[in-house]
């Protein structure tokens, strides 16, 4: 009896100092807490400050009135959209379309490369095509112009030649009328030679100049002195002899021209003819 007395004795103690512990702990424990909220919302720090307690030993002891609860808000977990992981393929797949991928390119590469080469050909050929025709024009043009000036060489080669012959046939006809007009000159000079009669006191070196105007038939019209002698006398004597020797020998038709109207210088001495045409 006396061992089950024992027994209950100790049990009663353990309990009694089970009791005692777990009241001093509740009064520890009940000591109030602050709570420092970081800037990050996600991360929450709390602290406790020592000496607030009764039994702490540590900070003098001044029980202060704890401060109200501060209520974080809740927040709702953002749900990250799941994301399936991609199936590997198949490596033997893989290497293939890869192979296809290098050989697509490789083909699009030749393409280019076949239509980039075609392009510059027709480039070429246009180049070639235009070089041509432009040669082919100025060969025309030169051609042309060859000929223009050939034609131009021969006209006026010929020009040259028609007036060469102009020049001859005219000169030729030139010389034959002065041969004509040197023929009657001679004639005329002859015939007012015999018709005049010089004063015996003239100036034998002195002479005087007479235009003579006659009709086609050798008629003298008129005699005018242009530049006299110096001695009237001898002026009068001259003109006279002229009108005396009408009508004058001078030829029929075309040659007849030079002689319708000329200038006559006359000297004592002699008659000379100035001035016929």
């Amino acid at each position: 009896m006396q061992a089950m007395k024992k027994k209950y004795i100790f049990l009663s103690l353990f309990f009694h100092a089970l009791i005692l512990i777990v009241l001093v702990l509740s009064v520890e424990f009940s000591a109030p807490m602050v709570v420092v909220e970081n800037t990050n919302k996600n991360d929450v720090i709390s602290a406790v400050i020592l000496g607030d307690t009764t039994k702490s030993k540590i900070i003098p002891q001044k029980i202060a009135s704890p401060p109200p609860p501060v209520e974080k808000p809740t927040e709702k977990p953002v749900e990250k959209p799941k994301v399936e992981a991609a199936k590997p393929e198949p490596k033997e797949d893989v290497i293939a379309l890869n192979d296809m991928k290098k050989k697509l390119a490789k083909e699009k590469v030749l393409a280019e490369k076949k239509r980039q080469e075609l392009l510059a050909k027709e480039l070429l050929s246009d180049l070639k095509k235009q070089a041509d025709t432009k040669k082919k024009i100025k060969q025309e043009k030169l051609k042309k112009d060859f000929a223009k000036s050939l034609k131009e060489q021969a006209e006026k080669s010929l020009r040259q030649q028609m007036l060469d012959e102009d020049i001859k046939l005219k000169g030729k006809q030139l010389r034959e009328a002065q041969g004509v007009v040197n023929k009657y000159q001679a004639l005329i000079i002859q015939a007012i030679s015999e018709h005049w009669l010089v004063p015996p006191q003239a100036n034998k070196k002195l002479y005087c100049l007479l235009m003579i105007r006659l009709s086609p038939g050798g008629m003298v019209l008129d005699v005018q002195v242009t530049k006299s002698s110096g001695d009237p006398a001898l002026d009068s004597s001259a003109r006279a002899a002229v009108l005396k020797a009408s009508p004058l020998p001078v030829p029929k038709g075309e040659g007849f021209e030079p002689f319708r109207q000329f200038v006559l210088k006359v000297k004592p001495e002699n008659v000379v003819g100035n001035g016929i045409g």
